[in-house]
């Protein structure tokens, strides 16, 4: 899927191949990036085109998506010249109008270049649907290498995010049985921890957008973004619900250090012990009253979604079974976090070589909006993770310390 195409000559001769006509997708970034090397070579091979330049920095939101969809026709092959909202706004028109698409990429800022998803943002709220993987990705090295610093940090920030979505992954499989992709798991691990060890080397882009897009190639596999989307995407997605306009990347690779921390937590809490929440029960109408307050546009939504494992979390039977099995797993659990936890330092010491801050306030976060985002982000969509189980024990409530 990926070519490494140095002068675009491979995407030209690639277009030229198909019948149908290419319609180019970029920004005012990327057009300057990469786009208009591209266009020139079209006009010299007397290719016919369409071009659709977006605002820079256009977000894959109702706005874009119904703009790009207007301009896009039956018989289009979609290029999609560009990084993160992009891609995501090039794969889900084709899902939708059965369109054959090709990535471009511009910089190696995120994890959606060949995922089967796309990440949107709806009334807000970035929302995950299903969408199509490209026929092809043709990139160019010395562009990626000429692109801003903060994106490389950005993509770096998503890739890191893969080891806590792994151990949340396994945790999930531990406690409720979800099926677990062994090998789709060890693939992801060694791809990001290459690109983590390798992070001084000269090819580091190289190998950063290669982990990125089998990342991709990973949740098509599959079928859902599980080996690469754990808690630290719902804090990520419920910053960007709350407007803090960071690059995703930047948002997930900080929350990264905040789900280690609750791992590391884990292994202070006595499993042994864990029969004593077994009385614990969630005030339904209290939480109904914060999901208000924590979800003002969209409260109805995501109420709706998450009533019946309020309900389930309540039912004393369940609360039991859930409870005897974290008894029986719990060297298991303990192994899984402290195997995290164990990558901190070596984590903490990458992002230091990139100058990536791990202090929510040189992002301009408040402190206060993360540690919201910890106790509702969960909320979000239905996967179970760290935060899930801390919901279900009444640590997310009840603990003021848990951060």
């Amino acid at each position: 899927m990926l070519i490494w195409d140095n002068d675009y000559s491979k995407l030209i001769s690639y277009i030229k191949e198909q019948k149908e006509k290419p319609m180019l997708i970029a920004d005012q970034n990327t057009y300057k990036a990469c786009g208009k090397d591209i266009i020139k070579k079209l006009n010299k091979e007397k290719i016919n085109y369409d071009l659709l330049i977006l605002p820079k920095n256009a977000h894959a939101d109702e706005k874009h998506l119904c703009k790009v969809l207007l301009n896009t026709n039956y018989n289009s092959l979609i290029v999609s010249i560009g990084s993160g909202s992009l891609t995501d706004i090039a794969r889900y028109i084709s899902f939708k109008l059965n369109l054959k698409f090709v990535s471009v990429p511009t910089a190696p800022s995120m994890d959606g270049y060949a995922s089967s998803v796309a990440a949107l943002t709806i009334e807000g709220l970035k929302t995950t649907v299903n969408a199509k993987t490209p026929e092809k990705i043709f990139a160019n090295l010395k562009v990626l290498k000429d692109s801003p610093d903060i994106l490389k940090k950005a993509g770096f920030g998503d890739l890191i995010g893969k080891f806590t979505a792994l151990t949340d992954w396994k945790l999930a499989h531990i406690l409720i049985d979800e099926p677990l992709n062994q090998e789709v798991y060890e693939e992801m691990y060694i791809a990001c921890n290459t690109t983590l060890k390798n992070i001084r080397k000269e090819d580091f882009e190289k190998l950063l957008l290669e982990a990125l897009i089998k990342s991709g190639e990973l949740i098509a596999i599959v079928g859902n973004s599980r080996p690469a989307s754990g808690a630290e995407h719902h804090i990520a997605h419920y910053l960007e619900f709350l407007g803090y306009d960071l690059f995703h990347g930047i948002k997930v690779g900080l929350a990264t250090i905040y789900v280690i921390k609750l791992y590391e937590k884990l292994l202070n809490i006595d499993l042994d012990r864990i029969d004593k929440y077994l009385n614990y029960q969630i005030d339904v109408k209290l939480w109904k009253e914060e999901i208000k307050r924590y979800f003002p546009r969209i409260y109805k939504r995501v109420i709706e979604e998450n009533l019946n494992k309020m309900k389930q979390f309540n039912d004393l039977s369940f609360r039991q079974s859930l409870l005897e099995k974290i008894k029986k797993n719990k060297d298991k659990i303990y192994h899984l976090a402290q195997e995290l936890v164990n990558k901190k330092e070596e984590i903490f010491r990458a992002y230091q070589d990139i100058n990536f801050s791990v202090n929510p306030k040189d992002w301009n976060i408040r402190e206060e909006d993360i540690k919201t985002a910890i106790q509702y982000s969960l909320y979000i969509r239905d996967r179970f993770t760290i935060l899930t189980l801390y919901q279900f024990l009444g640590i997310l409530k009840n603990d003021k310390k848990l951060i």
